[in-house]
């Protein structure tokens, strides 16, 4: 059995879903939060590990001050499976590299907390003790991709590229709703962290 204090959770979900809510929540409760996202936004930065590869992979995505245009990456992301393919082969190993430091960093320190969108996708499951998803109904999903898009065509292609909702709730240890109010998803999340750090014996 893993020891409380070494617990290692997983926060997946789909794309607009909540995420970023909840790790805010478990970073303003003081726990140790890892994001792929924002590591993934470094290494894409001018200077950033990935940035001289993705930017001789897809040059059109080079914008005059040097900078990369995401919008650009991702739909190149959904029209080229070879693309998406070498993208991924060049961040997945980023991305498990600095989250395996970050674990050994946190290791004994109480429970961490690692936000990876493709989790189930990447067959990251091993590396975590629990894994959390956050969800929403597909209309809100879809509602909150048309906001930060502004492209039905993305927003379809970004939902196809990952596992359905459904099946990323069925394969977790707790899910999440971000539909409810912030404060009551910190509310549930501090409940069931309470629970999970009680020494065991002791009565619920």
């Amino acid at each position: 059995m893993v020891p409380k204090k070494d617990l290692r959770i997983g926060i997946t979900g789909g794309p607009a879903t909540g995420k970023t809510t909840l790790l805010e929540i478990l970073r303003e409760l003081g726990y140790p939060v890892f994001s792929a996202d924002e590591r993934v936004r470094a290494y894409l930065a001018p200077g950033g590990q990935a940035y001289a590869a993705v930017r001789s992979l897809c040059p059109e995505a080079l914008r005059e001050d040097g900078t990369l245009d995401r919008r650009i990456l991702l739909r190149r992301l959904l029209q080229d499976p070879a693309f998406r393919s070498r993208m991924e082969g060049l961040l997945h190993p980023l991305v498990r590299r600095d989250l395996m430091t970050f674990m050994e960093k946190h290791r004994g320190a109480g429970p961490v907390f690692a936000e990876i969108p493709l989790l189930f996708e990447a067959g990251w499951e091993d590396l975590f003790d629990e894994i959390w998803v956050v969800t929403c109904s597909e209309e809100i999903q879809r509602r909150r991709l048309r906001e930060r898009l502004r492209d039905e065509e993305l927003v379809r292609g970004l939902l196809r590229l990952q596992l359905p909702l459904a099946e990323k709730e069925r394969r977790a240890h707790r899910v999440f709703s971000s539909e409810v109010p912030v404060e009551e998803l910190r509310v549930r999340v501090q409940r069931v962290l309470s629970r999970s750090l009680r020494p065991s014996g002791e009565s619920p």
